[in-house]
Order: structure tokens, then C-alpha cells, then sequence
């Protein structure tokens, strides 16, 4: 989060226009909103990521200052994009000069076999600035994350200077060590290996226990389930009556600023199936079938 809020700092300026997916992990929405940014929300598909052309579209109109994006592991979507993608935002970028955040935070739990490849490697113009953490697959304790930021790094450098001057060390040399050693590898094999298994055990139990109508993304990585509900049925009143039995879940709301996604919640699958959990699906399901149609 500290990168993402140093790199949006350095790239624009209180009113400039910040280009986002809708949906889009609402910490992120936050950020943006603190800092006094304006957001153009761009349709994004579940599974082929941001409309490039309407992005294109808004940025002649708007004057788009830069653009916020997850490209592997989206959240959450939780797709990931191809190469050719990839490339044609970074070109679409150095056409216009505008600036792109590239949140990589979940990349590293791609399902999917092979290298993945980010915006950043297309960028040639360095206006890509690429975010990434360990909080996801060490961590949140950790506290450990990076930016790669290209030509803004001289600002980057200078607020993040200006905010906590330095990261704990003893940690980052912890992790280094880690990482030279091969073991942060071994240790994603296995925690892919599991989440993978844990999304389509949790998605077989949605499927079971939700009503008829119900839909839901396939990720290509991660831990997060996102879900559409049956027509007219509300997310954010699934989410009250959720949360009053124990349940917590997060409203699709949540993830847009113009509150556009009524009908969808997210569901977290990163906790090792259980029957405690078992049983949690099936009441979100009872209170899903007993919800009235709005």
C-alpha cells in the first residue's frame, strides 16, 4: 500500500484524473480518494482485463494523468492477462505520456504454468511503475514490499524519504537471504499447489449451497472468489445479515467508487478448508435464498 501511495503521489497532483478497472481493490480506490485524485472508472471483463479502447477513449477526453492496474492475479477478478495486453498498454502509455501503476501484489500465485510477464517489461519509456509485496505469500507481518519506478524514481525516493525514511533492515536482509537460498521458490510451489485446490474446493461448495443463478470467476491465481448473485439480489445486504452471524465478507460496492456492482460480493478462499468453513458456505447460501429480490 506505501507504494502504490508513494507512486501515485509522484505522478500526479490533487485533481488530476486517475484512470482505474472497475472493479478495483477499494484500498487502492481509498488511496486515490485520500490523496484528492478524480477517477474515471474503466469497464473491466473478468477474464480479458481493462477495455484498452475505452481507456484510450477516456484519456483524449478526460486528460488521464496515469492508470492503475493488476494485470496477474486480479482482485479481484482474479485474472490474468496475456502478453499482447501487456504490450499494448505499455505502448499505449508512451503514446499519450501517461503514467501507469502496476499492482503485482498477488503475482507471484499465478496458477498458471510458465514465466508470467507484467506491463513493466514492455515499458520502454519507463512510466511504468511496478508495486509488489510479500504480504501475500510470506506475511502481512513482514511489512515488506518494493517499487520499481522507472522515471519517477528520483521522486519516489525523495517522499518516501520525506514519509518513513527507511524499511526495517533485519527484515529485508532476512528475506534476501531467503530468496538467494531458493526456498521463497519451493515455498510458492507449495502455496499455489494449496490455494488452487482451495479455490475449487470453494467454489464446488458455492456452487452447492448458493441459489440457482448464481455465477463466479475462475482465477488463474490467488485466493479470492469473485461472485455474481441472482438477479436483483443485493451483496451489501447478503453482507449485513452475514456479518451478524460471524461471516465476513466484502459487498462488490466496495470495489468501485460509483458503487457499481450491487449484486456481487468477494469471498476470501485463503484459509485451508474446513468443515467450520463448510458450514459457513452453506448459511451464506440459506441467507442467499432467503434474500428478497430488490
Amino acid at each position: 500500500m506505501e507504494a502504490l501511495h508513494l507512486s501515485l503521489r509522484a505522478v500526479a497532483s490533487p485533481g488530476d484524473m486517475i484512470a482505474v478497472e472497475s472493479p478495483l481493490f477499494y484500498g487502492a480506490l481509498q488511496s486515490i480518494d485520500l490523496l484528492g485524485y478524480r477517477i474515471i472508472e474503466i469497464p473491466t471483463h473478468p477474464r480479458n482485463g481493462m477495455d484498452l479502447d475505452a481507456l484510450e477513449d477516456a484519456i483524449r477526453k478526460h486528460r488521464v494523468k496515469a492508470c492503475m492496474v493488476m494485470s496477474n492475479v486480479h482482485n479481484p477478478l482474479g485474472f490474468v492477462l496475456d502478453e499482447s495486453w501487456k504490450r499494448e498498454l505499455a505502448s499505449l502509455a508512451a503514446i499519450h505520456e501517461i503514467a501507469v501503476i502496476e499492482d503485482e501484489v498477488y503475482g507471484d500465485l499465478c496458477f498458471t504454468p510458465g514465466a508470467r510477464t507484467t506491463v513493466k517489461q514492455f515499458d520502454k519509456e519507463g512510466l511504468v511503475l511496478l508495486c509488489g509485496s510479500f504480504s501475500k505469500t510470506l506475511g502481512p507481518g513482514y511489512r515488506i514490499g518494493f517499487v520499481e519506478p522507472g522515471r519517477f524514481r528520483p521522486a519516489v525516493e525523495q517522499l518516501q524519504l520525506a514519509s518513513t525514511i527507511a524499511a526495517a533492515t533485519l527484515q529485508q536482509l532476512a528475506l534476501a537471504g531467503f530468496l538467494a537460498s531458493g526456498g521463497y521458490e519451493r515455498h510458492l510451489r507449495r502455496m499455489r499447489a494449496a490455494f488452487q485446490q482451495n479455490m475449487r474446493t470453494f467454489a464446488d461448495a458455492v456452487a452447492g449451497h448458493f441459489p440457482p443463478g448464481t455465477r463466479m470467476t475462475r482465477p488463474g491465481g490467488g485466493f479470492l472468489l469473485w461472485i455474481q448473485l441472482p438477479e436483483r439480489m443485493r451483496g451489501m445486504r447478503l453482507y449485513e445479515r452475514a456479518r451478524a452471524k460471524g461471516i465476513s465478507i466484502v459487498p462488490g460496492d466496495a470495489f468501485s467508487a460509483s458503487k457499481s456492482f450491487p449484486g456481487y460480493i468477494r469471498l476470501s478462499c485463503g484459509h485451508p478448508w474446513s468443515s467450520q468453513l463448510e458450514g459457513a458456505i452453506a448459511e451464506l447460501g440459506r441467507i442467499c435464498s432467503g434474500l428478497p429480490a430488490e
